[in-house]
């Protein structure tokens, strides 16, 4: 069994943090990672995404292949289900921290970086992805970004504001159900992670779009 890769995933600019960290395939391709990512912090897959090398002026650029006519930057994009991690990120750039990009509109930027693979991460990894440690929870979806998070978090934990019960109900906070930004499951994370695994998308080589 190969040596796993060990990625920190930290999302930005919250007022709390929102961190995974993972042991996964050392074959991977980028595909692969992008919904790595979204099934581990919790995304629901609804937007377009991209990695780079760097957040401004990046030299490397990796997602939906160009023939989708969707471009955000200047630099040609390298097609997600043909590049792979350890070529782009570990030889390419040296193993430096990259960039995660989800959601053209909301701008949820995550920051990656390589860990050290520990003797005791390999008494754990069986050669399948696994996340093994989870700090905070997930922004909801289409919540408006950082900002919005933080005017969702002032509006959602104070009963007085007038659009507590509007942002429940957009929640879907039912009772007496209450919103807990450091919460997290990883027992869940990992049964998310597993099903994808285990599913006909791990070896996806197509894109479908929205």
């Amino acid at each position: 069994m190969n040596t796993p890769i060990k990625l920190k995933i930290a999302l930005q600019d919250l007022p709390h943090k929102c961190e995974r960290t993972l042991l996964i395939p050392h074959n991977v391709n980028m595909l692969q990672v992008h919904f790595l990512i979204q099934e581990s912090m919790g995304w629901l897959n609804a937007h377009f995404f991209e990695f780079s090398d760097k957040k401004g002026k990046p030299e490397i650029r990796v997602g939906i292949p160009d023939d989708f006519d969707i471009d955000f930057g200047d630099m040609p994009k390298i097609d997600a289900t043909k590049g792979k991690l350890k070529n782009i990120f570990i030889e390419k750039n040296e193993s430096k921290p990259f960039w995660y990009w989800y959601d053209f509109g909301d701008d949820w930027w995550h920051r990656i970086t390589f860990l050290k693979v520990t003797k005791k991460d390999l008494k754990v990894y069986e050669g399948v992805p696994i996340c093994i440690k989870a700090l905070g929870k997930c922004p909801p979806e289409d919540v408006g970004g950082p900002w919005g998070y933080a005017d969702f978090l002032e509006t959602i934990k104070n009963k007085r504001h007038p659009e507590y019960s509007e942002m429940r109900t957009w929640y879907g906070l039912e009772g007496n159900e209450s919103y807990n930004e450091q919460e997290t499951d990883i027992e869940e994370i990992n049964q998310f992670i597993m099903e994808y695994y285990n599913s006909k998308n791990w070896s996806k080589t197509d894109f479908e779009l929205f």
